[in-house]
């Protein structure tokens, strides 16, 4: 009797077990179609109220439906469809296990950019420039070599001009990137990075290829 109830009981943690490990995957690592090759990111406080600037360069690459290069009709092209992008003062870990939800924390910058695009000869770039918040967000995406695979990689240039960041204070910030399919990352959030952050004050000498912003 004993035997048959320690069977019954071990059959019940491990089905209860296997529920739970969907749950134990990190989504960020599990279900990220978008690759962080690598970034720059900047945050600078001025002293009037929402005029705080955000610097971006970003290299990214998309591998598509569970990295087989299946790029849903451009869906996972970030030039020809666009990219969303967030900052966030928290960390990944907390924003997967947490978002959507009660405790899911607001983004410090969030925009949804999409590139006119421009050709010339074989090379292909993205301009953008779009109001956001109290400013204006600026952009530039150039479409470098495509890796074996995948929907293609980019760099991505970035400023956003009269934000409200003074929230965000370093070392690290959450970076979020997501596709036009929305299936870059989990659902609601895209992919997860946790990345460093400089934070300065002052006038800030724009990234490569965004026009120049003066504070006063």
């Amino acid at each position: 009797m004993r035997q048959w109830v320690r069977v019954i009981l071990t059959g019940v943690f491990a089905s209860a077990l296997l529920g739970l490990i969907p749950c134990l995957i990190s989504p960020a690592h599990a279900q990220s179609e978008i690759n962080l090759n690598s970034s720059t990111v900047q945050v600078v406080h001025n002293t009037a109220a929402n005029s705080d600037v955000l610097n971006m360069s970003l290299n990214v690459t998309n591998i598509g439906d569970s990295g087989t290069g299946d790029c849903n009709s451009e869906g996972n092209d970030l030039l020809e469809t666009g990219v969303g992008v967030k900052v966030s003062r928290s960390n990944c870990a907390f924003i997967t296990a947490n978002c959507p939800g009660l405790f899911c924390p607001i983004p410090d910058f969030s925009a949804g950019i999409t590139y006119v695009e421009h050709d010339i000869g074989n090379s292909s770039y993205g301009t953008s420039f779009a109001p956001n918040a109290g400013g204006f967000v600026a952009s530039k995406i150039v479409a470098l070599t495509t890796p074996p695979n995948t929907c293609g990689t980019w760099s991505i240039n970035l400023q956003a001009t009269g934000q409200n960041l003074s929230l965000i204070t370093g070392p690290k910030v959450a970076l979020l990137l997501q596709d036009a399919d929305a299936d870059g990352g989990p659902p609601f959030l895209g992919a997860c990075f946790d990345v460093n952050v400089s934070v300065g004050s002052g006038l800030t000498k724009p990234a490569h290829g965004v026009r120049r912003v003066r504070h006063h």
